[in-house]
């Protein structure tokens, strides 16, 4: 996925999120349902989870609004990563000419003061 993609997903969440509350402060009618849509399309978790305090056993459950959200941006954060990953493999050999250029600049600077 790239910078473009990401940056969309990232806007999207942003108008889900800034969509005005109903009249009486619940958050607007199919904020739900679009934000299990945006986690669906970029890979972040719709379920959530907790451990029984009596028996210890995990339970799981649909996320939700705040478990969404959060998810929603944990997944575009690792999104980003890979992408500004991917970005520096592809210029560290920009990097290691730039470097031999540099190195063999510097030798011949030497050479020259030397002579």
């Amino acid at each position: 996925m790239g910078h473009k993609e990401i940056e969309n997903y990232r806007k999207g969440l942003q108008e889900i999120i800034d969509r005005p509350p109903q009249p009486d402060g619940n958050p607007a009618k199919g904020t739900k349902e679009d934000l299990q849509k945006l986690a669906k399309k970029i890979g972040a978790s719709t379920r959530s989870w907790y451990v029984h305090p009596t028996t210890g056993e995990p339970k799981g459950y649909d996320a939700g609004i705040s478990d969404l959200i959060d998810n929603i941006h944990q997944a575009l954060q690792t999104l980003t990563m890979i992408d500004m990953c991917e970005t520096a493999a592809r210029n560290f050999w920009i990097v290691v000419v730039a470097a031999i250029a540099a190195a063999s600049s510097a030798v011949t600077a030497w050479v020259a003061v030397c002579k």
